[in-house]
């Protein structure tokens, strides 16, 4: 399934947000490598929502820290016409010094928008995830699935 969320202010410059083209990735020396990708081919456009689903260990994670650039494909191409690309990881690995709000807004606050700006997007991605009453509470105070929320909240606020 596929959903395509409306976007605001956009730095995409192409018909296509990221595109894989025939990924590989292997871990360990020659001869006794793992091999965790094997010709991958992906596109996604702007403003769509992919989600990947498959058993343990078949390279989810893998094929996303390639296209976060916290690893390299051993082969193949990665092209992101996007600046930063959000990233959700397993742990909501959320600030705990700051509100549910300005964890929102931190992605939103490295890459320039105003403090008027940040707040607004950041209340309005809190209601998209239900936890409008939220913001102003640190990560403790919230409940594992409510911290998970907010950080979806700051993945799609990058």
């Amino acid at each position: 399934m596929t959903t395509t969320l409306p976007t605001g202010r956009s730095s995409f410059t192409g018909a296509t947000a990221v595109r894989l083209d025939g990924v590989r990735k292997t871990f360990g020396p020659a001869g006794r490598a793992v091999v965790a990708l094997d010709g991958v081919d992906l596109t996604v456009a702007p403003g769509e929502f992919v989600c990947l689903l498959g058993a343990s260990g078949c390279g989810k994670s893998t094929l996303l820290n390639l296209v976060a650039g916290l690893d390299a494909p051993s082969a193949g191409k990665i092209t992101l016409n996007t600046s930063r690309p959000a990233v959700m990881f397993q742990e909501a690995a959320l600030m705990p010094w700051l509100t549910a709000a300005r964890n929102v807004e931190l992605p939103l606050r490295l890459a320039g928008f105003g403090r008027a700006e940040r707040r607004e997007k950041a209340a309005e991605l809190l209601e998209l995830v239900r936890l409008t009453d939220a913001g102003g509470k640190r990560p403790h105070e919230l409940s594992g699935g409510m911290r998970q929320r907010v950080a979806l909240a700051r993945a799609l606020a990058a």
